[in-house]
């Protein structure tokens, strides 16, 4: 295969571009655990359970409030998501949906540029609602325009998919790679932001701003595995 098709077929396949989303959803996580109020801006799962911990715990109103500016963040965005996805264009859907995205993480980066906020003031919590809306629309499109086993955030399902499938549990092997190399994006993403965000929360969020716009040529137009060529 010469250079000049390996790039065009690359260019044709959306599972680059959601290989680096999920080293971005590893990015934001952390950076937002870490730097912006110990919450996850994606992870709903972990803000429930953080919420259901303090409440449970006779945590105070203020304290436990915490936890709900990135779930009713990322409730909006999921709506919208859905909205968008009763548009009949599958493309300009996926064009408006990871360009919106992208977005909310470059806005957040210049925020933390300019301002270098903490997580126990109303700046950092507004930018963990920031980028938990544009995690809530993804998530959103991804479940029509994302790959199977190919997961973006939460690994849980990924692992247990690859574990079972495996040889030791009599499996299959099938989707081996695609599973471990999302699980492998996800950890490696979170490894860096852990490394660069105590130089500066601008630092981890400029990087996931940088990787979502290199993400956004197959994520927009790439084609899912065994689709027809478009």
């Amino acid at each position: 295969m010469t250079p000049g098709k390996w790039v065009s077929n690359v260019a044709r396949d959306v599972r680059p571009g959601l290989y680096l989303v999920s080293a971005v959803c590893g990015i934001i996580d952390v950076t937002c655990i870490k730097a912006l109020g110990g919450v996850f801006a994606e992870m709903m799962t972990g803000n429930l359970l953080l919420l259901a911990i303090d409440v449970g715990s006779g945590g105070t109103f203020e304290r436990s409030s915490r936890y709900l500016w990135p779930l009713g963040a990322f409730a909006i965005g999921a709506i919208l998501g859905g909205r968008l996805l009763q548009l009949p264009e599958e493309r300009l859907v996926r064009r408006i949906a990871f360009v919106t995205v992208w977005f909310t993480i470059a806005v957040s980066a210049a925020v933390c540029w300019l301002y270098d906020p903490s997580g126990r003031e109303t700046l950092g919590r507004a930018i963990t609602a920031v980028l938990a809306l544009g995690m809530g629309l993804q998530t959103a499109v991804l479940r029509r325009h994302g790959v199977q086993d190919l997961a973006t955030n939460v690994m849980t399902l990924t692992l247990t998919a690859l574990l079972s499938d495996s040889r030791l549990g009599a499996g299959t092997q099938t989707n081996r790679m695609r599973r471990v190399l999302s699980i492998a994006c996800f950890f490696v993403g979170g490894v860096v932001a852990a490394a660069l965000v105590a130089r500066g929360t601008v630092y981890p969020l400029g990087l996931a701003a940088v990787l979502y716009l290199i993400a956004m040529p197959p994520l927009a137009a790439g084609a899912k595995p065994g689709d027809a060529a478009r």
